[in-house]
């Protein structure tokens, strides 16, 4: 029988791994200049990380190289075009690709500016992409993303129309020398501030695909009470068209998707409610299918109770058995066209505190950052259910952001690793569950708190390769990389 690997479909031609090996570079001592980083990515020449004093990576950032054994080879400020700030920076097997906003002194408009480096982090060439019909939202949100294959770039943006009601959708292709392929608008009949654009990806053809949420039942989006729609634009047919996603006694309020360039899928899956709030009561799964654009899978499913009871009886604050709060983390493409999705409970609340300022209480707030289970549910193609399981986990931290919580996610050998601290507070151990194909979990400590302090930091880091992740550690209160492969 044909044996089928069901998960990301890039791995299928890693051989199998008995063991995780841990790689690490020199450490650094942390300076305020460099607090942040960010690992952007690695090519055949280095790897490379943007480094830098404020968490949005929008100026005055340094690109540190590293060669393939994690030795730092340069360290550059990275190149920025006058009063603009950074977007994106992706890493492609000539150098670095940087995106920019700038505003035009002459036109008064805002442009978007692609600085082409090569491996040494030199600027090789800048010109500007195009100019913003209108005002952008004021998170500025732009999609700038890559095909798995980096020969396909796809910008995708909301802004507002000349009518306030109204907002206009623009996506833009490119080939990899970044000539135009195409440039379309469409009118969206709602006001941008009502518009939530989740995310957008493109396959290897060029085909794009964004989910945006629009107001249900004339509810503003701050609300939270919205209807989502996969938009989906073919450049061969120059053609774009919308998918409902839920149905009118569902409230989606957690979604994302998966391009699957191997079985020529795109999956849309996420949690709903019955109202408006973060309940999560069940999950809505579809499946498109990329060449006859027809949405082959609507599946909406309950969450079995006795599945999210055993979740609640492992959390001191949960007095129901309803699952909530959970958020997509990642979702993992399966090779049957299928697809696993990874979600993590996460919320926030305020804690008052009284303290005395010349004899005079003065009262302030603080912020408390809760990363608890992490949910894993595993799809096949046509919707039902392979398994599903959960980690057990509770990171709790005050005031830093969850800057040491949340998890670390490597797809390799058919597995799905996923990477976290077990105590962000004191020095904890870091612990690796891995969870294969059949629906698996081993749980093993991947550094021990006895052989030295290590601490990882989930958000600044990133799978590089099919079977390597580069995560970002404080080692004995000191910085460096850590490459873990499978």
């Amino acid at each position: 029988m044909k044996n089928i690997l069901y998960f990301c479909i890039g791995l299928l031609s890693i051989s199998q791994a008995v063991a995780q090996t841990v790689e690490w570079s020199n450490q650094q001592k942390t300076k305020s200049k460099t607090y942040y980083s960010q690992v952007l990515g690695e090519n055949s020449s280095g790897l490379y990380l943007a480094r830098t004093k404020n968490s949005d990576f929008r100026e005055d950032v340094l690109v540190e190289k590293y060669k393939s054994n994690l030795a730092l080879e340069s360290s550059v400020n990275l190149f920025q075009p006058d009063n603009s700030s950074i977007e994106r920076v992706i890493v492609i097997e000539g150098g670095l690709l940087e995106f920019a906003l700038s505003k035009n002194t002459t036109t008064q408009k805002t442009e978007l500016i692609l600085v082409q480096l090569d491996n040494a982090v030199s600027p090789i060439g800048t010109k500007s992409l195009f100019a913003f019909d209108g005002p952008l939202g004021s998170d500025k949100k732009i999609q700038i993303k890559a095909s798995a294959d980096k020969k396909n770039f796809t910008i995708f943006y909301l802004c507002q129309a000349s009518d306030k009601t109204k907002s206009i959708m623009s996506v833009y292709g490119y080939d990899q020398s970044f000539t135009l392929k195409y440039n379309r608008k469409f009118s969206v009949p709602y006001s941008l501030d009502d518009l939530d654009l989740r995310n957008m990806e493109c396959d290897n053809q060029g085909n794009v695909y964004a989910l945006v949420g629009n107001p249900k039942e004339g509810k503003r989006a701050r609300d939270r009470f919205l209807t989502y729609f996969l938009y989906t634009y073919s450049p061969s047919t120059d053609n774009m068209l919308e998918y409902a996603i839920g149905n009118d006694s569902t409230v989606v309020n957690e979604v994302n998707l998966v391009v699957n360039n191997y079985a020529n899928v795109v999956n849309v899956v996420g949690f709903y409610s019955d109202k408006n709030d973060r309940k999560c009561i069940g999950t809505v799964y579809y499946k498109l299918n990329t060449k006859t654009a027809e949405m082959e899978v609507k599946q909406v499913d309950v969450i079995d109770l006795s599945f999210s009871s055993r979740i609640a009886g492992t959390m001191l604050n949960e007095r129901t058995p309803v699952l909530s709060d959970l958020y997509i983390r990642k979702l993992v493409a399966n090779s049957d066209g299928g697809c696993t999705i990874i979600a993590e409970k996460y919320s926030e609340s305020k804690q008052a505190y009284t303290y005395t300022v010349n004899g005079f209480p003065q009262t302030n707030y603080r912020t408390i950052y809760n990363y608890d289970e992490i949910v894993v549910i595993a799809k096949n193609a046509d919707g039902t259910l392979r398994f599903r399981d959960f980690i057990k986990k509770n990171q709790t931290s005050m005031s830093d952001g969850g800057y040491y919580s949340s998890f670390v996610t490597l797809l390799a050998n058919d597995k799905i690793g996923i990477i976290y601290n077990a105590d962000v507070v004191n020095d904890g151990d870091v612990m690796l569950t891995t969870i294969s194909n059949k629906g698996i979990f081993e749980q093993k400590v991947l550094i021990k708190s006895m052989s030295y302090y290590a601490t990882i930091m989930p958000f600044e880091s990133r799978q590089v390769s099919g079977n390597s992740a580069i995560i970002s550690t404080l080692k004995d209160r000191r910085f460096c990389l850590m490459r873990l492969t499978f």
